[in-house]
Parts: structure tokens; sequence; C-alpha cells
């Protein structure tokens, strides 16, 4: 199943779960029921997908010779560990760069529906207002810890008809410079997964659970939101 998605705004979709318990009472007693909302994440362990332990490397310059190259130390991350990022900035005609802006994205298509969700945004130290000839640095980017998706392909079959739902990641680097036409970015994929161990250090804990199937109407009360599940729940 396709994995738990925040509900940003209405406008677009997204994926929630609940659990109901339902106690059938005597007739003279009213019945009882209460939802309780999951987050469901598949298992995506970076050890078993390729390139996600190598460098991503990446190169750009604009019409004023301002180049920056570098690479990803790795292009697979679990939330909270450090995004660690090798810059070698070449600017030979000295000119002043404002900034250089970090930016991880969340891509996420449900059916025919296409989202970004700009998980943070943040500018590169020591680069304000830069007019040097070269700067060289490994800068580490903390990625926040909030529940969101892992990397995600899933192919949902009903009626005869496909829909996909699809979770990527992406860093875009936006070097913003002053003068006419001298912006540019670059564009790199990351893989956010749920754990990076060996095969052998995997244990399936998992119970199974069974499943109930109640349509929408059986619901009389509206399921707690979504950031009040964030906050209550523990892992």
């Amino acid at each position: 199943m396709p994995p738990s998605l925040t509900p940003s705004t209405t406008s677009h979709p997204f994926i929630k779960y609940y659990t109901r318990i339902f106690v059938d009472k005597p007739r003279y007693k009213p019945d009882t029921k209460q939802i309780y909302p999951l987050t469901i994440f598949p298992r995506v362990n970076l050890l078993q997908i390729s390139g996600s332990q190598q460098p991503v490397p990446f190169s750009s310059m604009n019409r004023k010779t301002v180049q920056l190259d570098g690479y990803l130390l790795r292009g697979g991350i679990i939330p909270s560990e450090k995004l660690s990022i090798y810059i070698n900035l070449q600017n030979p005609k000295q000119s002043t760069i404002k900034r250089i802006e970090a930016v991880l994205i969340q891509h996420r298509q449900v059916d025919q529906s296409h989202h970004e969700e700009i998980i943070f945004r943040e500018d590169l130290p020591d680069l304000h207002e830069f007019s040097g000839t070269k700067f060289e640095r490994t800068v580490d980017l903390v990625v926040p810890c909030p529940h969101f998706a892992p990397s995600y392909q899933f192919t949902a079959q009903l009626n005869h008809q496909t829909h996909p739902v699809s979770i990527r990641y992406e860093l875009e680097l936006k070097v913003k410079s002053h003068g006419l036409l001298t912006d540019f970015e670059v564009k790199l994929p990351i893989i956010i997964g749920t754990e990076s161990v060996p095969d052998q250090q995997q244990t399936n804990n998992s119970a199974k659970v069974p499943i109930v199937n109640a349509s929408a109407s059986d619901y009389n009360e509206s399921p707690p939101s979504y950031g009040t599940v964030v906050s209550n729940e523990t892992i």
C-alpha cells in the first residue's frame, strides 16, 4: 500500500489511514466505536537501492562565468541525518553573489494530481554577498525529522484502471547573483529512506491485524486532524 502523505492543504490529494474499533452492545445500550489514526510507511532500506550510497555530482555556470561544481556525498539519506554537499564555487570576475539557497522538495503524484511540498529552505553559510574568487567547503544540512514519506512508487488497480502514487525528492541549489539574468540553479535527486541496515540485521516483528472494510458513511464523527496525530504519535 502507498505511504501516508501529510495533508498540506485540502486542494491537493493526500493519503491517510485509520483503524476502527466497534463494540456492539445490547439493544438498550448505545454502540461504541473509536477511530484511531495510523501512519503507515513502507520499509525503504537504502542499502538495497542502487546509487543511494554513491556521490551525486553537479556542475553549472552563469553568463558571468560564475561556476558551481561539487557533489552530494551520498545520494540517499534518512530523516534527521546530515545532507553533506561539497561545494566548489569559482568566481574569476569577482561578481557579487547574494546567496546560495538550498531547497529540499517533495514531489508527489496521486493519480493525475501533481504537487510539490517544500521540506526545508536554507541559505548556505558564509556566502552572503560573496565576491571572492573561490569558495570551497563541505556543507552539512540537517534534514528535519517530521513524519514525511520515504521515496516510493505504487500503482493501484481499480475498475480496470491504474492509479499511480509516487513520492520522490529533489535538492535544488539556487545561486542568486546581482545583475540581469545571472541567477542559475542545479537540481539533484535525493532518495529518502526509512533505514540503512544490512539485510542480516533486519528483523520481522510485524503483527498481522485483520482489516474490516467499512464505507465512509459508517463514520458519524470527523477523524482527528493530522497535526494532532503527528504531535501525539510516538515511534
